[in-house]
């Protein structure tokens, strides 16, 4: 089914794979990016951003600012932070990081299996987003952050990463947020068939993170018919069993007019509410926290208020939507509404409480996160998760491998 392929990939040298090796530009204020820019020469963001600083840069033509990457690129390779492998490979990244380990495959995946539902989704993606990095693809020619999909755990495929990984690491280096990460080329012909083989057998991935970057690269795929390495994006590719879902707490600034007393009734009137005397991070599906002037609630909705059955419907962030945030809160779109705001399940309950007792927001909600199983059901149904549904670890880093093409 789904078509996966090794590539030659360009790597930073192992002296400076720590060094070179960035978290997703995104991740980064304007602050921080100038202070690694400054004290890091050899950071894969001097070729994300190589006029960062530079006056009227943000003003430049989007070609003109492609173009500067593709050079900065082809600098690094000319200063030898950057080599090309010989040997088509697929490559073994494990990361660790807050007790967590995740380990699996990176490699080209057909954009045709995207086309077709082999690669499925689950959030709508922007238009204007996709052109715009489809033409960085094509002015820079390189994809150099993997998309994450998921797949059913293989009995095989594990067997051979645990073989792998039992060899000293072609790379292994810690960052500044605690994370390890590990890098293992696969050249073995014998192993590439049966990595191949077994993911043909799988039914489709779903994509965890990246779905801006599968679209652009199957838009790209079109454009560039001709070109063959284009006919595939770069994915890491990881077993079901090692993915780490977390939710995103709700945050609203006031109470729509209405009185603390009178919101607790309003949610009286839907869930079941416990008081805690204990923060409450949700320990199951449709369980909730809610924190509202320096209280801690439990809040279960009641059962014939929302639909089980619906692959949307049912999931914890549209019950919210459903019986608070609109009905009672008067928040009709989320996405666009400035009274709501999100934060990771990552800033623990002490964030939550921290910026409800600032006086920032009225009320701070917490989720239990979506499931994988949750997940694929939206994905197989051509259903699209509401906004802020999933927050999915591990997070890759930018420069590490980079597929050209």
């Amino acid at each position: 089914m789904p078509k996966v392929i090794p590539f030659k990939a360009c790597r930073p040298t192992r002296d400076k794979a720590g060094l070179v090796a960035s978290r997703s530009f995104i991740e980064y204020s304007e602050e921080d990016l100038s202070e690694k820019l400054i004290n890091n020469p050899y950071t894969f963001l001097h070729v994300i951003y190589p006029d960062f600083g530079t006056p009227g840069w943000h003003d430049q033509s989007q070609e003109y600012r492609f173009s500067r990457v593709r050079k900065a690129y082809e600098d690094f390779l000319d200063q030898n932070f950057l080599k090309r492998d010989e040997e088509a490979s697929f490559y073994v990244y494990r990361q660790l990081k807050d007790g967590y380990s995740y380990t699996g495959i990176i490699g080209g995946v057909s954009t045709q299996d995207y086309d077709e539902g082999r690669v499925k989704v689950h959030e709508h993606t922007i238009t204007a987003r996709e052109e715009m990095f489809k033409e960085y693809l094509k002015h820079t020619s390189i994809n150099a952050e993997p998309v994450l999909l998921a797949y059913p755990n293989v009995e095989t495929i594990d067997a051979l990463l645990e073989e792998i990984t039992n060899e000293r690491a072609d790379f292994e280096f810690t960052t500044t947020d605690r994370a390890t990460h590990y890098l293992w080329p696969i050249t073995n012909p014998n192993h590439i068939d049966l990595i191949q083989q077994k993911f043909a057998e799988v039914e489709a991935f779903y994509i965890a993170d990246g779905h801006h970057r599968s679209a652009s690269s199957a838009l790209l795929a079109k454009d560039l018919n001709n070109n063959p390495a284009a006919q595939y994006s770069m994915c890491y590719l990881l077993a079901e069993s090692q993915m780490h879902i977390m939710s995103f707490s709700r945050f609203v600034k006031h109470l729509n007019g209405i009185s603390e007393e009178d919101f607790l009734e309003k949610i009286k009137s839907k869930f079941t509410v416990t008081p805690s005397d204990k923060a409450v991070q949700p320990t199951r599906v449709h369980e909730f926290g809610m924190y509202m002037n320096h209280k801690w609630y439990t809040i279960v909705p009641h059962k014939d208020l929302y639909d089980e059955a619906h692959p949307v419907k049912h999931l914890d962030c549209s019950i919210l939507d459903q019986l608070v945030l609109n009905p009672i809160l008067g928040i009709e779109d989320a996405k666009t509404d400035s009274r709501i705001s999100f934060q990771g399940e990552h800033i623990g309950t002490q964030g939550v409480e921290r910026l409800v007792n600032s006086g920032r927001y009225e009320v701070g909600f917490t989720l239990y996160p979506v499931t994988m199983n949750q997940l694929k059901l939206v994905a197989d149904t051509n259903n699209i998760m509401p906004p802020k549904s999933t927050w999915v670890e591990p997070k890759l880093r930018s420069g590490l491998v980079i597929y050209e093409f």
